[in-house]
C-alpha cells in the first residue's frame, strides 16, 4: 500500500477524494445542505491546515482544520479505499489530532449520527458528544488530555 500522509494537494486532491468520496461522507454533507463537491472545496479552501492520506494506488482520505478565533473546527473526509486502511488509520489518527490541535483551545464539529462508524472513531480519540441545532447530527468537541 504505501501508506503516508502529506501536505494536500487541493487541485488533486479535491478532484479524486470527490470522484471516489464515501457514501457516509456524503450522507453528511449533503445532510448539512452542501453538495459534497462544493464542501470538498470549501473544506480545502478554508483549511489553515490540510493533509492528505495516499497510498501509492491513491487517495485514502483528506482531513484538515479551519481556524475560528482559538477554536478549530476540524474535519474529515474519505474515499471508498479508506476501509481498506483501518489498521494504520487508527495507529496514526492521535497523533494528526495532536497536530491539528496546535494552536487552538479545542477541536469542534458535527457528525451525523446515522454515521457510527465516525461516531465510534470520535469515541475512541476520546471526543465529548452533545446535542446540536441540526437535526440528525450530534457536536463534538475534542479537547488535550
Amino acid at each position: 500500500m504505501g501508506l503516508r500522509v502529506e501536505e494536500a494537494m487541493p487541485d488533486m486532491d479535491a478532484f479524486e477524494l470527490y470522484d471516489d468520496m464515501r457514501e457516509e461522507d456524503m450522507m453528511e454533507c449533503i445532510g448539512l445542505m452542501h453538495h459534497p463537491k462544493d464542501a470538498v472545496n470549501i473544506s480545502f479552501e478554508t483549511s489553515s491546515k490540510c493533509y492528505s492520506l495516499r497510498g501509492n494506488d491513491g487517495l485514502y482520505c483528506s482531513f484538515g482544520v479551519t481556524p475560528h478565533e482559538n477554536v478549530g473546527v476540524v474535519w474529515l473526509l474519505g474515499t471508498r479505499r479508506l476501509a481498506t486502511a483501518k489498521k494504520y488509520f487508527l495507529k496514526h489518527s492521535k497523533q494528526w489530532v495532536d497536530e491539528m490541535m496546535i494552536g487552538f483551545d479545542f477541536l469542534t464539529n458535527v457528525v451525523m449520527k446515522t454515521n457510527t462508524l465516525s461516531y465510534r472513531w470520535l469515541q475512541w480519540l476520546g471526543a465529548e458528544f452533545s446535542d446540536c441545532q441540526y437535526d440528525g447530527y450530534m457536536s463534538f468537541i475534542l479537547e488535550r488530555k
